[in-house]
């Protein structure tokens, strides 16, 4: 349920976007997975704009360029289709992580 809910959090933030900051289009907003810092995957939304890309996260109160939220970029979706995931190459070394079992 609660999963259920920051993604209706995260729908609405959108809509806001949207609706009071009037990006130039759709395509702009993406849905990106990624590994967050415990290794776990986690959805975001990228936004677009000329500044550069920032990501719109529930587990973050701040909106933040792609590149200081200390996630790994796994894929999002294409800006030409929706329905096709297009993969990520992040750059920056993997966090060596260890896990018990």
């Amino acid at each position: 349920m609660v999963a259920l809910v920051n993604v209706a959090l995260l729908g609405w933030i959108v809509l806001a976007i949207v609706l009071f900051a009037k990006l130039p289009r759709v395509q702009a907003l993406l849905v990106t997975v990624v590994r967050d810092k415990r290794g776990d995957g986690h959805a975001v939304l990228t936004v677009k704009t000329d500044k550069g890309e920032f990501i719109l996260d529930n587990q973050n109160e701040e909106i933040l360029p792609w590149s200081d939220t200390g996630y790994r970029f796994v894929k999002r979706q294409s800006q030409n289709d929706p329905n096709v995931w297009i993969a990520l190459g992040d750059p920056r070394p993997a966090t060596a992580t260890a896990t018990s079992r």
